[in-house]
C-alpha cells in the first residue's frame, strides 16, 4: 500500500475537508508517478497502472452517513514486480469508514451529542461493536502519538477536538507523522 498525499500530486488544488470525496478525487486525478516510491523495493519512477478495484468509503457531510464506491488504483513495479494500492489521507486502511467519518463517531460520542451508545450508533449506521473498536483504537493511537504522560495530561475530548477541527493541511500533516512515527496508519488495524 501506498499512502499518497497531497505533497505527491501534481497541480493538487486545496479542498475543503469537508467534502472527502472530493479529495479523494482530486488525489487520484492528480498522482504523480515520477514522484512515488515502491514500499518494497524502494525503487524510484518504476510504478506503472496494473489495476483496480472497488471498495466502499463511508463519507460524514452535513449530519449525514454518505456510502460512496469509490475505484482504488493499483500500481506494480518494474523492479521488485510488487503490486501496491494507492490510498489517500482521507482513507484509512483496511475500514470502509473515512478518516473524518471516524473522527466525528468519537468526537459526538465525548461530547454527549446522543442519549445513549446505541443511539450514537443508528445515526452513523454502524454496529455497537464497531463503535467500541474505533474508540478502543482511537485511544490506543492517541497514547502511540502522545506518549504517556502527554496522553494522561490530554483528554481524549481535546484531542478529538483538535482532529476534528483541524484544516485536510493540517490532519493530512498529522496523519503523514503518525505514519512516519509507527509505520501505521491512524485508526489503522494492526491485526
Amino acid at each position: 500500500m501506498i499512502r499518497l498525499f497531497s505533497k505527491l500530486c501534481k497541480h493538487f488544488k486545496q479542498i475543503s475537508f469537508e467534502n472527502e470525496l472530493a479529495i479523494f478525487h482530486g488525489h487520484m486525478k492528480a498522482i504523480g508517478l515520477e514522484a512515488l516510491v515502491c514500499p518494497f523495493c524502494s525503487a524510484k519512477k518504476s510504478l506503472s497502472k496494473f489495476s483496480s478495484y472497488k471498495r466502499h468509503l463511508v463519507t460524514y457531510e452535513n449530519n449525514n452517513v454518505q456510502n460512496n464506491v469509490i475505484t482504488i488504483s493499483r500500481y506494480i513495479c518494474s523492479s521488485c514486480k510488487h503490486t501496491h494500492a494507492i490510498l489517500p489521507a482521507v482513507i484509512i486502511p483496511y475500514l470502509s469508514f473515512s478518516f473524518k467519518f471516524t473522527i466525528s463517531i468519537i468526537y459526538d460520542y465525548l461530547l454527549k451529542k446522543f442519549k445513549s451508545v446505541e443511539a450514537l450508533c443508528e445515526h452513523y449506521h454502524i454496529a455497537i461493536s464497531t463503535f467500541y473498536r474505533i474508540f478502543n483504537k482511537f485511544k490506543e493511537h492517541k497514547k502511540l502519538w502522545l506518549g504517556l504522560l502527554e496522553d494522561k495530561l490530554t483528554s481524549n475530548k481535546i484531542f478529538a477536538h483538535t482532529l476534528k477541527n483541524a484544516s485536510f493541511a493540517d490532519v493530512e500533516q498529522f496523519v503523514i507523522n503518525f505514519l512516519n512515527k509507527t509505520n501505521i496508519s491512524f485508526f489503522q488495524e494492526t491485526s
